[in-house]
């Protein structure tokens, strides 16, 4: 029998090689060769990133039972969701060696919090409601001033590194869609008085995002809200359409919040903002399904007992080819999708400036003069 050649040999070679090289695993999966410089994620927000603070809070919550957490390494744990969330998803974008856990859960000091902390509560919003069980946005960063601070200052007190560490974590944002369900009474027809509205909300939270800044924080993610119209809790009871009214709010919502970027970065010069379009990453899977392989856009997975899911009755079986959970909130696919569209993407109409990543990459060092050590 013939020997093979040497260029047999050498072509025999290049394809094994080449095939470690595709199998080997990459600096980021989500986008490749990608720097982290942030040591921690800390999430602020709605029942769209709650991690469990609400069922800390009041333990008989639904969404400590079946079918939410389905899909949930360890159950049911308060998520609105049937596994993962955004927030759980950008820890893992970030490469985190752990989730942020629930400033609710009693395990959440020490050395567990440097991965970051969740301060989210289903049902909140931007603006205050005194009369509402659920942490408002204002509350929550209370908790990350009164509760997380004073631990971090006792953990970074020899090192003296705290002021280098919140410079470089990211605080991302994902509120603002409960506060559009009430800002507008006719938003179709009175549009300037709707826009009044929404910049007020703007500006509410830009004073929450200042008081950060104050205390040393220096990247921030705000994400916009999804199309809340075309939840099917409201399209089944509006022939199965989604309700134009209400986008119509949130995407002026989006809209300022976006435009709202120049203004931010002149107030808080040293720090930087990034904007992910949450309204048309979700829209444009709403409008071609298929092309990220959804099949069902306008039906809950599991069976609903008003917004939320009926506790103990099975969810559907093909859970990641359909776009929502519940009445109100995506499947863990959708939210991937979401959180990944924002991570790593050069498109300016999903992000602005830039993509989550690059903003990882940054690596900020702060003036002496403002360290939260002082």
């Amino acid at each position: 029998m013939a020997r093979p050649s040497n260029l047999s040999i050498c072509c025999v070679f290049v394809f094994v090689l080449f095939c470690l090289v595709a199998f080997l695993p990459t600096s980021h999966s989500v986008c490749p060769g990608t720097v982290n410089h942030a040591p921690a994620l800390f999430v602020f927000g709605d029942s769209v990133v709650d991690n469990g603070n609400n069922a800390f809070r009041n333990p008989g919550v639904s969404t400590r039972n079946l079918p939410y957490g389905i899909d949930f390494p360890s159950g049911p744990t308060g998520r609105f969701t049937n596994g993962k969330n955004p927030g759980d998803f950008l820890a893992e974008d970030l490469n985190l060696p752990g989730l942020p856990l629930a400033v609710e859960d009693p395990t959440a000091e020490g050395s567990k919090i440097l991965n970051g902390v969740n301060y989210a509560s289903g049902g909140s919003g931007i603006l205050d409601n005194p009369d509402s069980e659920f942490m408002s946005l204002g509350g929550q960063i209370d908790l990350f001033e009164q509760k997380t601070l004073p631990d971090l200052r006792r953990l970074f007190a020899r090192s003296g590194k705290l002021a280098p560490y919140l410079a470089n974590s990211i605080f991302a944002f994902s509120t603002g869609g409960n506060d559009c369900t009430k800002a507008c009474d006719d938003p179709l027809n009175n549009v300037e008085e709707c826009k009044g509205n929404v910049k007020l909300l703007v500006a509410n939270l830009t004073v929450h995002l200042k008081r950060l800044n104050d205390l040393g924080v220096r990247k921030f993610v705000l994400f916009g809200a999804q199309p809340l119209g075309c939840n099917p809790g409201y399209v089944a009871n509006n022939n199965f359409e989604c309700r134009q009214e209400l986008n119509v709010v949130v995407k002026l919502f989006s809209e300022e919040l976006n435009s709202s970027l120049g203004s931010l970065k002149k107030a808080m010069p040293d720090s930087y903002f990034v904007y992910v379009n949450a309204y048309k990453i979700t829209d444009d899977v709403y409008q071609n399904p298929a092309s990220q392989g959804f099949e069902e856009i306008k039906a809950s997975c599991c069976e609903r007992n008003g917004p939320g899911c009926t506790p103990g009755r099975d969810p559907c079986a093909d859970r990641d080819t359909y776009m929502y959970f519940d009445g109100a909130h995506c499947t863990s696919a959708m939210y991937k999708l979401l959180v990944d569209g924002g991570f790593c993407s050069e498109d300016p109409e999903i992000v602005n400036p830039f993509d989550i990543s690059r903003l990882a990459a940054i690596q900020v060092i702060p003036t002496v003069e403002r360290s939260p050590m002082k």
